[in-house]
């Protein structure tokens, strides 16, 4: 029994600093999903963004966390695990309300009126071109549902173009190009989902990680309380040994009841 509590001791301290580890991995992940969800804002749709801040905010106390189970536990006190396993339990349900909820918002994507889009669109043209002319080449897409979209302006940016970056580099700047056929809302909005189905998995491994966890505290937790209610029985009968007469065993007892018994004093 007690190298059972030795390795559980062990192996929750290494537990702790994978879960650190852990803890600091979520929240990088979080954070680079918070950045690539807000990386094209204009056609993102709003309130996406809740779960993967949530994951962010969970990665980083798991990592607090984790550091003071490094610093201030040995795992040799019943209730400081308990308290550790308390506080990791609160943090368990966080992960998994931030992972239901990216695969609602997953499922249910507000889609952005028309009026909005066509006024994302004005913009396009004159303050945010920079904007779409990044998200043309990178998304390989062009205007807001296709080329048709700019029948009402000039011509076509030259961003819509497949060897964009190579016309750009050209001197002769009249070279026809293969402009791509899909608009850049689809996309947009086919890349929102995708984020929120990866934080869904993100949330996921965090969540089954911990719970591994905590089961291994809950285990070490039951084997210490058995470890001191054994204690306490070795206790128990140590002093009744003691409390009786030394060099009197069970069989000198009933015999001198025997003798001092005058029912036998009689009848002798």
């Amino acid at each position: 029994m007690a190298h059972t509590l030795v390795c559980l001791r062990y192996f929750l301290i290494g537990g702790a600093i994978v879960l650190g580890i852990c803890g600091i991995i979520e929240a990088i992940c979080a954070g680079y999903f918070i950045y690539q969800l807000y990386e094209y804002s204009l056609l993102t749709p709003s309130n996406v963004c809740g779960p993967s801040i949530t994951l962010l905010a969970t990665g980083l106390a798991v990592t607090l966390i984790a550091w003071c189970a490094w610093q201030f536990l040995d795992f040799t006190n019943r209730g400081q695990v308990i308290i550790f396993s308390i506080a990791l339990i609160i943090v368990t349900a966080a992960n998994t309300s931030a992972g239901i909820w990216a695969l609602v918002k997953h499922e249910q994507v507000d889609i952005l009126p028309r009026t909005h889009l066509e006024q994302l669109f004005d913009l396009g043209a004159s303050d945010d071109k920079p904007l779409w002319d990044r998200m043309h080449s990178k998304l390989r897409c062009c205007g807001i549902n296709g080329p048709e979209d700019y029948r009402s302006q000039d011509a076509i940016p030259w961003s819509c173009c497949q060897t964009a970056s190579s016309i750009e580099n050209s001197s002769d700047s009249k070279g026809a190009c293969t402009i791509h056929a899909r608009g850049c809302y689809h996309v947009v909005i086919n890349r929102t989902r995708s984020i929120l189905l990866h934080i869904f998995l993100l949330a996921l491994c965090t969540v089954l990680l911990q719970v591994c966890f905590i089961i291994c505290m809950t285990c070490y937790a039951r084997a210490c309380k058995d470890k001191v209610k054994r204690r306490k029985d070795i206790m128990i009968a140590a002093q009744a040994l003691v409390q009786e007469p030394k060099g009197m065993g069970p069989h000198d007892h009933f015999l001198n009841a025997q003798l001092q018994s005058p029912k036998t004093t009689s009848g002798a």
